[in-house]
């Protein structure tokens, strides 16, 4: 067995690797470049976006204001008025705070089923069912630690003895403040 002399010349690189390189090189750069120029298009739509989102969530928690009654209106535009101020009362009361504050007192023995606003006394009427009286009262505890909800009060409850499990049937009352 004879071994081979192995010949290593720096200077003169042969074969196809030499040629394949720079080739790589200019195409590696190429999607470098595409791939920077991708991502500052998708860093200006985000910043839209979330500028989009800012303005959305500033329209929606605006109050839209009252309007008002004048001596020459009719009283067909007097009523109209009146309707119009109902909408908007209906349109001002701050659902996501509510909501917000409702679902993070809700619990496994609850099951929510009405939410009534009363955007002129500013209360919430709640009804649902629940398991037994224990878990209406410990809703009733949770939905006063929120900072939406105060002066919780349980208006009825009814035992649902015919009915499988016999659910306790109740509707809560409460005050809600306004966030500052």
């Amino acid at each position: 067995m004879s071994v081979r002399a192995v010949q290593l010349d720096f200077l003169h690189p042969a074969g196809r690797g030499s040629r394949l390189g720079p080739l790589l090189l200019i195409v590696g750069a190429i999607v470098a470049l595409a791939a920077l120029s991708y991502q500052r298009h998708l860093a200006q739509e985000v910043v839209a976006r979330e500028a989009h989102i800012s303005d959305m969530r500033g329209m929606a928690s605006r109050s839209a204001p009252a309007l008002s009654e004048q001596e020459s209106d009719t009283p067909e535009v007097r009523e109209q008025i009146k309707k119009a101020n109902a909408v908007l009362q209906q349109m001002n009361v701050p659902w996501s705070e509510l909501f917000a504050a409702i679902e993070s007192a809700e619990g496994s023995n609850i099951a929510l089923l009405a939410v009534q606003p009363d955007p002129r006394s500013r209360t919430l009427l709640l009804g649902g069912e629940a398991r037994n009286l224990p878990a209406i009262l410990g809703y009733m505890e949770r939905l006063e630690r929120t900072r939406r909800l105060r002066d919780v009060v349980l208006v009825t409850h009814e035992l649902r003895s015919k009915e499988p499990g016999q659910p306790v049937a109740f509707a809560l009352n409460a005050a809600w403040v306004e966030s500052r």
